[in-house]
């Protein structure tokens, strides 16, 4: 076999890139990411603002004086205002860029202010870079870690020729400079420039790998979904095949139970028809789920007629099982496809009236408020069994024995297309409560929605 080009693999990469979905998680997790370091500056400003007090209170430099309570002071009010924003809304990355051009030269002059490459904080200059180069593309990362060697070897010259008086602090001894030779001086410079462009290296080989781990689970996303989807085309194409099967059988056992009479044999395909009737409802419930959608055709319904429908559709089953049904629906009106939601309540009662105890009632009420109109079936069954909780909405979970697991999961699906919800609670009492959540009436039609 044939080993992919490096171009080729540079193109796959770039291609991955582009691929939907990485720009915006990429995004995400840059802005939580520097989220932290933001409250970080917040957490530890309190001691930055007293070690700097202590400077300006041992040492009477003027020029040191001015420029490090400058600094503090806008310093302080950048980290507050970045943290409220970051609290209101994610930064962006150009907020970043922002944020990062500022660290750098505050974190720049500061140095200078104390002592330049004796300073103590010099050392923040590599903790910074190694954020830029983490949180920022080139080449505004590289232009960025090139400000702060320009900084160094600034100093460096500054240093040499002696040009700031008292540049060291007085609570290290004094003077214009740390008490080094010019040697000395220049190859601290150069070992701190070097461990800045290594620093910032390490922070793109980082970077690249947190890049490679999202284009990696994008991948494995994309091919599950695509098996996912061929799959359930395989799988809705043979149930669809299966339908006329089941209809000839249907059809035959039929006509050899006209001929049978009420023997035994009469009896046993009356029961071969109810299995394919199971079967048929099984495979139509597979088909709504696998199927996409279609469009909902919204208008203003009135939920007291839908439900007293629903409810007189019922009666049937509802007396067989001893179980009555009743309506209790105030002047409530939303903005749904009647159609669908039909189907929904359907199923909400049907499972209802399966799981009440004879003798019981099932409760159909609807209301509406200020976020919507919302409908609720309640019966006084077991309930939903605690094993199953939020999965009772996934696909093939059940505790019925012959259920299909799919009725639940296509009615929340309705549900949320409408741009309402599903949920299932339990009773006070015992029993279960199901809450259909819709959206408020309009004046007119509603528009359609996909």
């Amino acid at each position: 076999m044939n080993q992919p080009s490096s171009a080729q693999l540079t193109a796959s990469t770039r291609a991955d890139a582009g691929s939907p979905g990485f720009d915006e998680i990429e995004r995400e997790e840059l802005s939580r990411l520097f989220g932290r370091v933001v409250w970080a500056r917040v957490a530890v400003l309190p001691a930055l603002v007293g070690l700097v007090m202590w400077l300006l209170a041992t040492d009477e430099t003027p020029w040191r004086r001015w420029l490090l309570g400058t600094l503090i002071v806008v310093a302080s009010a950048f980290f507050l205002v970045e943290a409220g924003r970051h609290r209101a809304s994610a930064l962006h990355r150009g907020t970043i860029g922002v944020n990062l051009t500022f660290a750098v030269l505050a974190q720049a002059g500061v140095t200078f202010a104390t002592g330049g490459l004796g300073s103590p904080f010099l050392f923040a200059m590599f903790l910074i870079a190694m954020v830029v180069a983490i949180t920022m593309r080139p080449p505004a990362g590289f232009v960025l870690v090139g400000c702060q060697i320009v900084a160094l070897w600034a100093m460096a010259l500054a240093e040499a020729e002696g040009q700031v008086p008292n540049l060291n602090l007085v609570a290290f001894g004094g003077g214009s400079r740390a008490g080094w030779s010019d040697t000395h001086l220049f190859a601290n410079a150069a070992f701190a420039s070097a461990g800045l462009l290594m620093v910032a290296s390490l922070g793109r080989i980082i970077r690249g790998a947190f890049d490679a781990m999202i284009r990696r689970a994008l991948r494995a996303r994309q091919e599950s979904v695509q098996a996912h989807g061929e799959l359930s085309a395989l799988a809705g194409e043979i149930a669809h095949e299966l339908k006329n099967p089941l209809a000839s059988v249907k059809g035959l056992a039929g006509l050899l139970a006209q001929d049978a009479g009420t023997g035994k044999s009469g009896e046993r395909l009356t029961v071969l028809r109810r299995e394919v009737d199971r079967m048929q409802a099984i495979l139509e419930e597979f088909l709504n789920f696998s199927r996409p959608l279609v469009p909902v055709a919204a208008e203003n319904v009135d939920l007291d007629a839908l439900c007293r429908e629903v409810a007189a559709l019922h009666e049937g089953m509802a007396h067989e099982r001893g179980v009555s049904i009743e309506v209790r629906v105030a002047d409530t009106t939303a903005l749904c496809d009647p159609r669908k939601i039909e189907q929904v309540l359907l199923n909400l009662v049907q499972n209802a009236l399966e799981a009440s105890p004879t003798g019981t009632t099932v409760e159909i009420e609807a209301s509406h408020d200020s976020e919507g109109a919302q409908i609720r079936v309640l019966d006084r069954g077991p309930g939903v069994a605690p094993e199953l909780g939020a999965r009772v909405f996934d696909p093939g979970v059940t505790s019925k024995a012959q259920g299909s697991g799919l009725g639940l999961t296509i009615a929340r699906a309705l549900a949320r297309q409408h741009g309402g919800d599903l949920d299932l609670s339990a009773r006070e009492g015992g029993g279960c409560v199901a809450v259909l959540r819709l959206p408020a009436a309009c004046g007119e039609s509603g528009p359609r929605w996909k």
